[in-house]
């Protein structure tokens, strides 16, 4: 699959800005191949991997995915739980230090748990649940 990774914002930012505090630092998934994001930063492999979950979760129709993952905690969390743990994966292939491996865990189990994602669960239950 050929993604495009663009430096803007999605057509529904407002609808996420009032829902999330939005840095312009995030990336956003737009289907079928879209990655918005604003701030242009380097994109390693683990984090697209990440976003084409979200490719595949919205299933060719990236208003109705959106519009539910923005109103439906559970969703959103079930959503993230998937792409965090195909992100986690992807980066251990490319990482063998066992304290970076934590490290990054420990990372990304915070991005889950922040308000970011609407403050969902707390890190270590997010870290037990990313590893499962």
């Amino acid at each position: 699959m050929t993604v495009k990774i663009v430096p803007t914002f999605p057509p529904n930012i407002e609808a996420i800005r009032a829902r999330f505090p939005i840095t312009g630092f995030e990336i956003f998934a737009w289907g079928p191949d879209t990655i918005h994001n604003p701030s242009n930063n380097m994109m390693p492999e683990w984090l697209i991997e990440h976003e084409k979950v979200h490719f595949r979760q919205q299933d060719g129709d990236p208003e109705t995915w959106w519009a539910r993952y923005i109103s439906d905690d559970q969703f959103r969390l079930d959503q993230e739980l998937e792409a965090h743990r195909v992100e986690y994966r992807v980066f251990c292939r490319y990482q063998k230090d066992r304290n970076k491996r934590s490290k990054y865990l420990m990372s990304i189990a915070s991005r889950l748990a922040s308000p970011m994602y609407g403050k969902l669960l707390p890190v270590a239950e997010a870290m037990k649940r990313i590893r499962k």
